[in-house]
């Protein structure tokens, strides 16, 4: 009876991962074309069944982990150094390719929990996770377009090193403006900030995950640079 449940589950499992060739594609596209839709989308799911959610898409933690092992894979068959580790705790903590993906997860999704901590502050909740679960998913969809033009900035850098003072300063600012972009007009309409308020506060939680993500570099002994 075990074996045959032990089948069944590896059935279910081939099923799902195949289906990702079909609603990875479809889900980021909807995300690029529509972000404050897919928010909205976002958010409804989180209100039916653990079954009955994302039924037609991908659930945003999963396009956005897809999204940063894609990005690892790239960056890794171009022969760009993704990560320059200058201690040896740093180089034990890099040292494989599943740590850097769950260290860039850790670093990506500081944006969706910060800002989903700044909705529910905003709102006048307690900072428990059922509030804040709905709102760090939804990010996650935003974060993972994001996560594209960074990826894609650096790859380039890496195959036209000449031109590297160019394309990242370039590239950077057209993934941050995007993402503050969506970000204001997400604080906008559903907390009712003004424009400027609603910059200030996208902008906040971008500067808080990125000094961060700076303290964990430089928790690593210094490490990676």
């Amino acid at each position: 009876m075990d074996f045959f449940k032990l089948l069944r589950s590896l059935d279910e499992l081939l099923f799902e991962i195949l289906t990702w060739i079909i609603y990875y594609p479809r889900t980021l596209w909807m995300v690029v074309r529509r972000p404050l839709r897919m928010i909205d989308y976002s958010n409804h799911e989180q209100v039916d069944k653990e079954e009955e959610q994302y039924t037609d898409t991908l659930s945003p933690p999963l396009l956005l982990l897809i999204t940063l092992v894609f990005a690892h894979v790239i960056e890794v068959n171009v022969h760009r150094e993704v990560i320059k580790a200058g201690s040896d705790m740093a180089r034990a903590i890099v040292s494989s390719d599943q740590n850097v993906i769950a260290l860039r997860a850790f670093v990506f999704g500081l944006l969706p929990l910060f800002t989903a901590a700044a909705y529910v502050k905003r709102e006048k909740l307690p900072l428990e996770r059922k509030y804040l679960r709905p709102p760090f998913f939804a990010e996650c969809y935003v974060v993972a377009v994001f996560v594209i033009f960074i990826a894609a900035t650096s790859t380039i850098s890496g195959l036209y090193p000449q031109a590297a003072h160019i394309v990242m300063p370039l590239g950077y600012a057209v993934a941050a403006g995007w993402y503050l972009t969506v970000e204001t007009l997400q604080l906008r309409r559903t907390l009712g900030l003004d424009t400027g308020a609603a910059v200030a506060q996208a902008v906040w939680v971008m500067a808080k995950a990125l000094f961060l993500a700076i303290l964990v570099a430089l928790a690593l002994a210094g490490g990676i640079s």
